[in-house]
């Protein structure tokens, strides 16, 4: 059963490179910089923030991506970052380097509005030796590693003030104009999101945040994320998050073999100091993998400006 899970895997998220190739993080609430690169700077402190995430664990082959990135503000109307990626699924590996800038440009008393660019790279590694060919000298199957490394830009709005969030991104947005000679590079896909949520006190020690994320590529069913945090006493923070699939753009290539990726996630982050943060999301999957959970253990370090300053409110997002 296994192998037939890992098999048709394979078959959707490598050799044919259908959509939604991405990396998907759960708690990418706290660190929006994973989808949209002008949300770097936009918390005007220098921070640091790692992920280690596995989907379907105990299946061969099943996704696992670790990601470690810093942001930070230069100065108020200007934000930098980098982040490095690596994912590995089945017999794909990728690894990804990026580096973002965002100008933050003050609207009024409450908003402000940052658009970022980002620039990097990403190696495609295709290992051949661990594929099966159902028949011999297949030539969509290698027999050996196939390396590839292409140009990744993205671009990004981030509309924010201290309690709400709006972002819209676009990934890969060279998408498969660049195409391998070899043919076995995957194709990616260019994806673009669509993020927002509000902060609302529900009391004098609790917070309520609903936030929605759209994911969207033309090529699959587009993906939604509706999530609610809430958060007690400026310290705990207990959430979830429906994840589900609607065909909303028709397509003739569009895939249905796993259709969807539906899911409920349940996360909790803890904020240890006004520096630090831990984080656990649990992903239960209500599709044919549901046997097969998921864990994300997420660290965020921000350091401060001075030694004798502090922040004035805690990190919503």
């Amino acid at each position: 059963m296994k192998k037939n899970y890992i098999l048709v895997i394979l078959v959707l998220l490598t050799i044919q490179g259908f959509a939604q190739q991405s990396s998907v993080f759960n708690q990418y609430i706290f660190n929006p910089m994973t989808i949209n690169p002008a949300y770097a700077g936009t918390k005007q402190w220098t921070s640091i923030n790692s992920v280690y995430t596995t989907q379907w664990t105990g299946l061969d082959g099943a996704p696992s991506t670790q990601m470690i990135s810093i942001e930070g503000a230069p100065t108020e109307s200007m934000g930098l970052g980098l982040q490095f990626i690596n994912d590995r699924i089945g017999a794909q590996y990728q690894q990804s380097l990026h580096g973002s800038y965002s100008y933050i440009l003050k609207l009024n008393d409450k908003f402000k509005l940052s658009m970022g660019l980002a620039a990097g790279i990403s190696y495609f590694t295709l290992d051949g030796t661990k594929l099966n060919a159902e028949t011999i000298d297949d030539a969509a199957v290698p027999i050996t590693r196939v390396n590839s490394l292409r140009i990744d830009p993205k671009f990004g709005l981030f509309l924010y003030s201290d309690r709400f969030y709006a972002g819209l991104s676009s990934t890969d947005l060279l998408g498969d104009l660049i195409q391998a000679p070899d043919g076995f590079a995957v194709a990616q896909q260019r994806h673009y999101y669509l993020t927002a949520g509000y902060v609302f006190d529900l009391g004098e020690d609790i917070k309520l945040k609903p936030s929605f994320l759209i994911r969207e590529d033309f090529k699959a069913l587009t993906n939604f994320d509706v999530s609610t945090y809430v958060l007690f006493k400026e310290t705990f923070w207990l959430g979830a998050t429906y994840r589900f699939g609607a065909d909303l753009v028709s397509s003739e290539t569009l895939d249905n073999s796993l259709k969807s990726r539906d899911a409920l996630v349940f996360m909790t982050e803890w904020n240890i100091n006004p520096s630090l943060v831990i984080g656990y999301a649990y992903t239960h999957s209500l599709t044919a993998l549901s046997g097969f959970s998921g864990h994300e253990i997420m660290l965020d370090y921000t350091l401060p400006r001075k030694l004798e300053t502090r922040m004035k409110t805690p990190r919503y997002f």
